[in-house]
């Protein structure tokens, strides 16, 4: 009995749908005649058509892979928007672009993406169909799992989550935990299958940079004098996690005139532009505007050298933290979004599932708060920077 996830009129389809799914993989996907796992070198597909957030937490799993097998090949299966993350990546053979309807954000139409994903999808499978894969895994439990791919390649063995359909054609297919988990605890489901072992304390988050990204050029490229500064991240995945240009600009009010510092708005949209706009004309010589001038190596390059990253729950927490001090609001997410970090991590969060749950991460300090948009988290946020700035 599987449990899909959705509303029933995202399930019942799914039920339908993997009725005829489990007839054709009984009948005939299951009894695919083909050669035993190669355990020395094995050739591994890394499935994951989601977002950056992903792509990058994804990569995380690659040393722990290669640590078990030396000689092993990993390809990977993502989504077009993630190639930043993972262009320069030392453990991926090839990557393979699928992008999926479902977790495209651009703004196209929703027949657009359709195409897109059929078109995508039709590319993919000449690289996919060169090799025989030994080990599938799909870290997806949500929307657009990569399963589809199964009866058009070689696969001698197929894990997966079962929750968003097409389910029987994995070799072993996963439900997830009743209880608040974390993404990573899936992943080490998927890789425990492969004999890959490990725990939360094995995690090294790492993100290379290619040699020609250097600090001064992008210094010189946004026109950051004075080295002293932070990043503010406001923007999220949704509009629904996302904190009000007010409160950005009270924050940035309360922080520019104790501290000798410059802030780099950083983002896609003009959410960093309005809230510039609401800074006094006192401080907006401290402030800059970085939204879509710098692109992820460069981000990263400005990270190392940052005081600190302030975000919301979303991709740049997760990156920033990698290599500096980092302050997170999160507004409706929990446990199973808290960063893997190397640097300290002070979280805000309002998510009451997640509520004095342990995390296994001792970088990461949890403070709950009702409401996270009030005086009150813009004192903690104000305290915290003090903190870092003090040490």
């Amino acid at each position: 009995m599987r449990n899909y996830c959705g509303t029933p009129r995202e399930t019942i389809p799914f039920k339908i749908m993997d009725f005829f799914v489990d007839i054709y993989a009984n009948l005939f996907y299951k009894k695919r005649n083909l050669a035993p796992v190669n355990h020395d070198a094995p050739r591994i597909l890394v499935a994951s058509l989601g977002h950056l957030g992903d792509a990058l937490t994804v990569t995380y799993m690659f040393p722990l892979i290669k640590k078990t097998y030396p000689n092993a090949t990993i390809d990977l299966l993502t989504a077009q928007w993630c190639e930043p993350v993972n262009l320069h990546n030392p453990y991926v053979n090839q990557t393979i672009y699928i992008d999926h309807f479902q977790t495209n954000r651009r703004k196209i139409s929703r027949w657009e993406k359709i195409k897109a994903f059929y078109r995508t999808f039709r590319q993919a499978l000449s690289a996919l169909r060169q090799y025989d894969y030994d080990y599938y895994i799909d870290i997806r439990y949500t929307d657009a799992v990569a399963h589809f791919v199964l009866p058009f390649i070689k696969v001698k063995k197929a894990y997966g989550f079962s929750r968003r359909g097409l389910g029987g054609l994995l070799d072993k297919e996963f439900d997830v935990p009743t209880h608040e988990f974390h993404h990573f605890d899936m992943y080490f489901m998927l890789l425990h299958e492969i004999g890959v072992k490990g725990t939360f304390t094995d995690i090294e988050p790492y993100f290379p940079i290619p040699t020609g990204i250097i600090f001064e050029k992008v210094q010189e490229k946004i026109g950051l004098v004075n080295e002293s500064f932070f990043m503010l991240f406001p923007e999220a995945g949704g509009e629904r996690r996302q904190l009000s240009v007010a409160f950005w600009a009270n924050l940035i009010e309360q922080i520019l005139p104790k501290y000798a510092i410059n802030v780099l708005l950083c983002g896609q949209n003009s959410m960093s532009k309005q809230i510039l706009n609401l800074v006094a004309d006192t401080f907006k010589n401290q402030v800059i505007d970085t939204s879509a001038k710098i692109n992820i190596q460069e981000i990263a390059v400005l990270s190392q050298k940052a005081k600190f990253a302030l975000t919301l729950d979303s991709f740049p927490e997760h990156f920033c933290c990698v290599f500096c001090k980092t302050i997170t609001i999160y507004k409706g997410a929990g446990l199973p979004f808290f960063p893997l970090a190397n640097f300290p991590v002070y979280l805000i969060h309002n998510h009451k599932p997640s509520y004095g749950l342990p995390f296994e991460r001792e970088n990461v300090e949890i403070v709950f708060q009702a409401d996270v948009e009030t005086d009150t988290v813009k004192t903690l946020v104000f305290n915290k920077i003090s903190t870092f700035l003090n040490e």
